[in-house]
């Protein structure tokens, strides 16, 4: 019967006493150098490796495309995608949205609203509605001046403003008390140019229908409340609270009416007739400038 063989065994292979010497030297060769490398160093050195397997097995498993080692230049970022320039990006961004958000809403000025009695900021509305005339009118600001802020305005702006402070404090009779309480019993033409008569000069006011600013419409309607003759404020349905007389047949007293409801006034005979013109201009006695127009009879002279 043989004889088993003596030592040591790996995989059925016996390792003679050169091997086991060999072994233990590269051991104590790999500690020795392993105890030589800093703490720094081990960590930079574990970051290489880890590094390095991560790009071989990269390639290795593009290696069936035919790309395999080959080393790929880095890949420049574009400016655009660089963090820095994201960060502007978004607060410039976030910066706008704030900001929008804390403006006001644009509307009408409420001042005008209510000298206007508009229900609505819908252009066409407002167009077509009984409670407006059909004139193109300039929106009205106030002119705002702070400490160590200035800016020129013109003569025109300040008069106008000072017309608009000037309307506010109206505090006298309104259209509404001579209705209640017409100062005038007989509706002729003498004496309703008389009264028209005695706002010449006052000034034009979007919405207005006191004697410190009328608008055409509203200075039809105060001066006929004085003798009772409830008006609305409005072109429109003033030319139908009367019959149209033809303009032969016209007589001082009547309404004139611009056919596209864009004006009105009183005639005071002659081709003329009293009238609240436009901003910037005064109620005055002036000549019917256009042929389009009819006139209206209110009541009985």
């Amino acid at each position: 019967m043989a004889e088993k063989a003596k030592g040591r065994y790996r995989a059925d292979v016996q390792v003679n006493v050169l091997e086991s010497f060999e072994l233990r030297s590269r051991r104590s060769i790999r500690e020795a150098e392993k105890a030589r490398l800093s703490r720094a160093e081990r960590r930079h050195a574990k970051k290489l490796a880890k590094r390095d397997a991560e790009f071989f097995a990269a390639q290795k498993a593009e290696g069936a495309n035919g790309s395999a080692y080959v080393v790929r230049a880095a890949r420049k970022v574009p400016f655009y995608a660089r963090r820095p320039f994201r960060n502007t990006v978004t607060m410039s961004i976030a910066s706008g949205l704030f900001a929008t958000f804390a403006l006001p809403a644009y509307a009408y000025n409420p001042d005008v609203a209510a000298m206007s009695r508009f229900t609505t900021t819908n252009a066409q509305e407002l167009a077509a509605s009984e409670g407006t005339q059909n004139l193109t009118v300039a929106a009205v600001n106030t002119v705002k001046f702070s400490r160590g802020l200035y800016e020129s305005a013109d003569a025109a702006e300040i008069a106008r403003q000072e017309t608009l402070n000037q309307y506010r404090m109206y505090d006298g009779p309104t259209a509404a008390d001579f209705i209640e309480n017409p100062p005038y019993s007989k509706l002729d033409g003498a004496t309703i140019l008389k009264v028209a008569a005695k706002y010449v000069g006052t000034p034009y006011v979007f919405g207005g229908e006191t004697p410190r600013g009328f608008d055409c419409s509203g200075y039809v309607a105060f001066v006929f409340a004085q003798f009772g003759i409830a008006l609305p404020h409005s072109v429109h349905t003033q030319a139908r609270m009367g019959i149209i007389v033809k303009p032969e047949d016209a007589m001082p007293g009547d309404l004139v009416i611009m056919n596209d409801m864009s004006h009105d006034g009183i005639y005071a005979g002659n081709g003329n007739f009293y009238h609240a013109p436009r901003p910037g201009d005064t109620v005055k006695l002036a000549p019917i400038f256009t042929s389009n127009v009819h006139f209206v009879r209110l009541g009985t002279k």
